[in-house]
């Protein structure tokens, strides 16, 4: 049992509950254009949350390398056994996935932002161990050793591997020069967006969409009413931004080590053709070769159909977002907020995004089929690759509030906004 004294010396790491925005505001100005010269408040970023952030990923990643020691010496040096097939799903994957509440309760975390990182150790081990079990990895580089292998479980953010050399590339200047910048621009955009988007409550353009809760399923024909496409066109963005910063600064820290890091976002909302390609090759790298090692090749070579197999990692995306939703909303045994600043405890819809991937799987599917009507081939032949880009995200707006709704609703955007530049009316 680890000793009292450190188990306190962390906890206090975490003492902050980050609940409230104490913050105040450094200036106040009015804007008076269409906002009846109302008076905001611009604030400043609060570090505290980017600090617990920092803490309780670097605190999983001992353990990370624990699993990754164990599967390393009893999985992949006796993969097909029994053995092997018995410790991975019977053992480890359910170890990984319970032990993120039980930290979140030992350390008392209750923020939502620094709640979501929990998730880390499960999808790192979780999908790793299936790859280890079926013989998947993405680079045989990484399992030439145990310290490679170990490497490779220190985080979510793929490192690029060097086929020839069997280790991972060294960073280029430019490339973490590139990065920084891009944080940085980022950072500020992000912080004027979702600042735009809380003043109006999520929903800067009024209409059918009233009717719709966020955090439930909503099958009603509101869900295609000009106002909610609109709004949940901008959530998307909202939502990108979101996933680029808080992975961006991640792959920034394995940069900053030494280490190349594969891109995890390429120009996605306006570079798409196709919604493979958005899905594949553009939207979130991380977690798409998390589920394509960890899920398409091993259940391809279960069920010997790439239709079914692709299915199939969708369904698992879904399940996998679901748990991570829970690990983000975990309810801890101690809640004393009752300001009004303070966001209480949610408890996310579950199989929403189960739900939703599987729709975004069936989508892909669709798309050979689709794509040869004679609408469909001249749009995409005269369309500029922007407007077809949009076009395709519009397909997933619907119901791309099964997403992040309860992102919403739950209060987590606004526990956000903590951590950022945020203007509001004072």
């Amino acid at each position: 049992m680890m000793d009292s004294s450190i188990v306190t010396v962390i906890k206090g790491l975490f003492a902050d509950k980050l609940l409230n925005d104490n913050r105040v505001a450094i200036m106040t100005f009015s804007i008076p254009f269409g906002l009846n010269e109302e008076e905001f408040g611009l604030f400043a970023p609060q570090f505290e949350p980017w600090k617990q952030l920092i803490y309780l990923v670097a605190l999983q990643i001992p353990l990370q390398c624990i699993f990754a020691g164990i599967i390393y010496a009893l999985i992949i040096k006796k993969r097909g056994t029994t053995s092997a097939y018995l410790l991975g799903w019977g053992v480890i994957i359910p170890t990984c996935c319970v032990l993120p509440f039980w930290i979140l309760d030992v350390l008392d975390i209750r923020n939502k932002n620094v709640s979501l990182a929990g998730a880390n150790l499960f999808s790192i081990v979780g999908f790793k161990c299936i790859e280890a079990m079926y013989g998947t990895p993405p680079s045989p580089a990484v399992e030439t050793s145990v310290y490679h292998y170990m490497a490779y479980y220190t985080t979510l953010v793929p490192f690029v591997w060097d086929s020839k050399t069997n280790s991972r590339t060294k960073v280029k200047r430019m490339e973490l020069i590139y990065t920084i910048l891009w944080l940085f621009v980022l950072f500020h955009v992000y912080s004027l967006f979702l600042s735009y988007m809380i003043y109006h409550n999520y929903k800067p353009f009024k209409g059918d969409d009233d009717n719709v809760q966020l955090d439930q399923w909503n099958l009603t024909l509101d869900l295609i009413s000009p106002s909610h496409m609109v709004n949940g066109y901008l959530m998307c963005v909202l939502t990108f931004c979101n996933l680029a910063l808080g992975f961006g600064l991640t792959a920034l820290g394995n940069k900053l080590q030494g280490y190349s890091t594969e891109p995890i976002f390429i120009n996605p909302l306006f570079a798409s053709r196709t919604p493979t390609e958005f899905w594949t090759k553009r939207w979130n790298i991380m977690v798409h070769r998390l589920l394509k090692y960890g899920v398409f090749f091993p259940a391809k070579r279960i069920v010997q159909s790439s239709q079914l197999s692709l299915l199939i990692t969708f369904v698992v995306s879904g399940l996998y977002h679901d748990y991570a939703w829970l690990v983000n909303f975990y309810n801890t045994q101690h809640n004393n907020c009752n300001d009004d600043t303070c966001y209480e405890y949610h408890t996310p819809l579950f199989g929403t995004k189960t739900l939703f991937f599987l729709t975004t799987g069936l989508i892909m599917l669709l798309e050979r089929p689709v794509s040869k009507l004679p609408v469909v081939t001249t749009l995409a032949e005269k369309l500029p690759t922007f407007i077809i880009s949009t076009l395709m995200v519009l397909v997933h707006v619907p119901v791309s509030h099964w997403y992040y709704g309860d992102w919403v609703v739950g209060g987590y955007f606004n526990q956000m906004a903590v951590g950022l530049w945020h203007i509001k009316k004072v």
